[in-house]
């Protein structure tokens, strides 16, 4: 497989984790104690970083919130949406790239994963903080 296929396969996953973050909170918006738990969004951004690299996490992770925003009003524009496409970005940039790179191959998923909940959950509460005004 050359560079082009590869690089357009990757762009196509993107574009389906994007539609799958846009769709997926519908399964779980009926009850609300599943939606606040699974975190639908958070989901289909990991799972790009994971299969595409995390250029394309970090794109559909500023991308689908505003985008899932606009579309259907939730969440809501300001603040919500602003400080979660900044976490989801965070989220798909750092699983991408720790997982590229780090060289442990058994713990290699779940040591990306908890570097990206960890980063995540910081850059959202900076933004939180800042856009609040704390």
């Amino acid at each position: 497989m050359n560079y082009k296929s590869s690089k357009t396969k990757q762009i196509v996953m993107a574009a389906l984790f994007l539609s799958l973050g846009m769709v997926l909170p519908f399964v779980t918006m009926q009850i609300k104690e599943i939606g606040d738990t699974l975190l639908p969004m958070h989901l289909a951004v990991m799972l790009c970083g994971f299969f595409c690299t995390g250029k394309y996490g970090f794109a559909v992770g500023l991308i689908l919130p505003f985008l899932r925003s606009v579309c259907f009003g939730m969440p809501p524009l300001y603040p919500n949406a602003v400080w979660m496409s900044l976490e989801l970005a965070t989220y798909g940039f750092v699983v991408g790239f720790a997982y590229s790179k780090l060289p442990i191959k058994k713990l290699k998923s779940v040591v990306s994963l908890v570097l990206a909940m960890i980063s995540g959950r910081v850059v959202w509460g900076c933004a939180k903080a800042v856009l609040l005004g704390l």
